[in-house]
């Protein structure tokens, strides 16, 4: 039975830990959602336009195709039977990589090739996607809901799982692309990730669902061998100055211009550039870090001459120049802001610079954190501001945003600020925000007060909140639970959390169920639940996954082995011995031993006779089945008969049969006849 996680810790987050971010916002709110458009109206993919469907515009040349040709990627094989199948199932399909490894543009040929003739819709990303499951749907080749960007479309009103389940009963297809960031957020059993690096609580658990749903491909980054080996086979102009300079960079970044538009944005920042551009675009993507998605205007003005104040030296150009050049298409792909929707009053960056800044870790300037707060009023969109604010270890901030929230009765708010009143070491408000937080439905803040309480030495009280949780259907609470009856020798109890923590996808306890089930000899359904743990990336499970399926083909032998020892094979019943003593089944191995050399097994009466005499002391007993060894012929025999025989102080017949043994070459004779003669 596994160990309890130590720490306070709720799905990965430690009171009294760090928090750290590495990510974008997380759009989860949504104004005036659009219903789904009548499907007569919905277009064929034959007249999906690729652009229209979020595949980046390339660099672009004078006399250039607005896209180039598609060089055949090597997850082409998986990716376009799996569409081609879902035309007959229905399903979801998920692209996942990062912003621009190419997954539009993949899953897009893959849909143009395997579904021609099928209807497709690309929503917009406040779109209420209820109403699929209700619609008529005329007479169709096939319907494909083609959501870019996965993370913009899970919510209630959304892509949830009883939608989803609705759309493959209806065979709908599901297409989309979601960035690798997101995978590590909505999967929040992985340890290493802190509860701070999850989107909002609701929509993590959609998304976890909607995931553990779906087939997911991952696309690299890096282009493989083979990939630009097709690529130099090609005549495409900007094929090839790809190739010539995309350098550290995978192909699909270098033609989506990101690297460059990336340096000429550093460029910008120098004298004789255009430093308060630079300034406007710096503003935006801490902004966009900082929980403000569509941004206006009027924010980027107010934010961005804080980072005026830090280019020491240079004259700033006029702000309307800044603008136009902050907002025109580079390379002919993309701007490094770019408007959102079709009046252009709010902006976004560019999503390869939001991610460079964010893999490079650098800070958002603290005056974004109140003028963001400027601009969002709606309780949800704070309570994620403050979120990203702790991330980025602004707990004052976060307390600021929280604490109103908490007191109108917000339970993400009230289990957010029991963390951090936990990490400052008030232990007795953390107590009461998380215990008020689970009073309010919060479906983590039972099992953190369960850790709370535990580490208090509040045990009975722990196990009260980890049943409320664990009935809830937290994993982890279920599994944490089964190791604290564990520990108090409750075992009937301890399994069958243990099994409802496995069953519901807590990694350790798949692993964990599987070792007790191994050690119960109970090797095939082991090694059911060790696949799940393998495929969680749980350490060790790869090994221990190895032994059980040695150990069931082993047992498999054992039953084939028995049959046919059970039916008179001398053969059988000997190799049966060998493998239980393998087993460290020494006594049931001496059984078939014994029978095999009852029917005269040459290696059996060995086997029989040196466990007799040399295992039990039983020398006279041991000394006819040595004698039958040795008289066919086995010079191992001989050579134990010589010991056994000494052992009885039949010292002549003892010192023959060992020098016959010795003249024969048996290593053992031979260093025991030296011995003899050095004394």
């Amino acid at each position: 039975m596994g160990t309890d996680r130590d720490n306070i810790d709720v799905h990965g987050n430690y009171i009294g830990g760090p928090s750290q971010v590495s990510g974008t916002q997380h759009n989860y709110f949504t104004a005036g959602p659009a219903a789904p458009p009548p499907p007569s109206t919905w277009m064929t993919t034959e007249q999906a336009d690729p652009l229209a469907f979020g595949v980046h515009r390339p660099r672009q040349r004078e006399g250039q195709a607005a896209l180039q040709p598609y060089v055949r990627r090597d997850v082409d094989a998986r990716v376009r039977p799996l569409v081609a199948q879902l035309r007959r199932t229905g399903g979801i399909l998920v692209l996942t990589g990062d912003s621009t490894a190419g997954k539009t543009r993949c899953a897009f040929e893959a849909m143009r090739r395997e579904l021609a003739g099928c209807r497709v819709w690309a929503p917009p990303r406040h779109a209420d996607l209820r109403g699929l499951a209700d619609m008529v749907l005329p007479p169709a080749e096939g319907w494909v809901l083609w959501l870019d960007d996965l993370e913009d479309y899970i919510r209630d009103n959304g892509l949830e799982p009883a939608l989803l389940s609705g759309l493959v009963r209806r065979r709908i297809i599901v297409l989309a692309t979601l960035r690798d960031e997101y995978i590590d957020r909505y999967q929040r059993r992985n340890s290493h990730l802190t509860a701070i690096e999850q989107p909002h609580p609701f929509a993590a658990h959609l998304g976890a669902r909607v995931l553990n749903m779906a087939e997911q491909v991952p696309l690299a980054r890096l282009w493989s061998r083979d990939e630009i080996r097709r690529t130099e086979q090609t005549d495409d102009p900007g094929l090839a100055e790809a190739l010539t300079h995309h350098g550290a960079y995978g192909i699909s970044e270098y033609l989506a211009a990101g690297p460059s538009l990336l340096d000429e944005m550093n460029r910008a920042c120098r004298v004789g550039g255009n430093p308060r551009g630079y300034s406007f675009v710096r503003a935006a993507i801490d902004l966009a870090r900082a929980g403000l998605f569509e941004i206006p205007l009027t924010a980027i003005e107010e934010l961005h001459t804080k980072y005026l104040e830090h280019l020491p030296g240079v004259r700033p150009e006029p702000a309307a120049e800044a603008f136009t050049w902050a907002t025109r298409v580079h390379y002919g792909a993309t701007g490094m802001l770019n408007p959102v929707g079709v009046d252009s009053v709010a902006w976004k960056p560019f999503d390869y610079l939001i991610e460079h800044f964010s893999r490079e870790d650098l800070p958002v300037h603290r005056a974004t954190w109140g003028i963001v707060r400027k601009h969002v009023h709606v309780g949800f969109h704070l309570h994620i501001v403050g979120l990203l604010a702790a991330a980025f270890n602004e707990d004052g901030i976060a307390e600021e945003i929280w604490s109103p929230l908490a007191e109108a009765g917000n339970s993400d708010s009230c289990f957010r600020l029991g963390l951090l009143r936990g990490r400052q070491g008030n232990h007795a408000e953390c107590e009461a925000l998380l215990s008020r937080a689970a009073d309010l439905g919060h479906e983590d803040a039972p099992y953190g007060l369960g850790l709370l309480l535990r580490d208090r030495g509040r045990v009975q009280e722990c196990e009260i909140q980890w049943q409320r949780a664990a009935y809830d259907g937290n994993a982890q609470a279920a599994y944490s639970l089964s190791a604290l009856l564990h520990s108090q020798g409750r075992e009937t109890e301890a399994e069958m959390w243990l099994r409802s923590a496995a069953e519901n996808g807590d990694g350790e306890a798949l692993y964990t169920l599987g070792l007790l089930l191994a050690k119960r000899k109970q090797y095939r359904q082991a090694e059911l639940w060790l696949w799940e743990a393998s495929r969680k990336h749980i350490e060790e499970s790869d090994d221990l996954l190895d032994t059980v399926i040695r150990l069931r083909e082993t047992n498999r032998d054992v039953v084939e082995l028995r049959q046919e020892a059970e039916k008179g094979s001398s053969d059988a019943a000997f190799a049966l011995g060998e493998i239980l003593k393998s087993l460290d089944e020494t006594k049931r191995a001496e059984v078939w031993w014994r029978r095999a050399a009852h029917a005269g097994h040459p290696e059996a009466t060995l086997r029989y006779g040196f466990v007799l005499s040399v295992l039990h002391g039983d020398h006279r007993g041991g000394e006819p089945w040595l004698r039958m060894a040795a008289n066919a012929g086995s010079v191992e025999a001989t050579y134990w008969l010589g010991l056994n025989l000494g052992m009885q102080q039949r010292m002549r017949e003892s010192q023959q049969l060992i020098t016959r043994a010795a003249q024969a070459g048996h290593p053992a004779a031979i260093e025991h006849l030296e011995g003899l003669t050095s004394r």
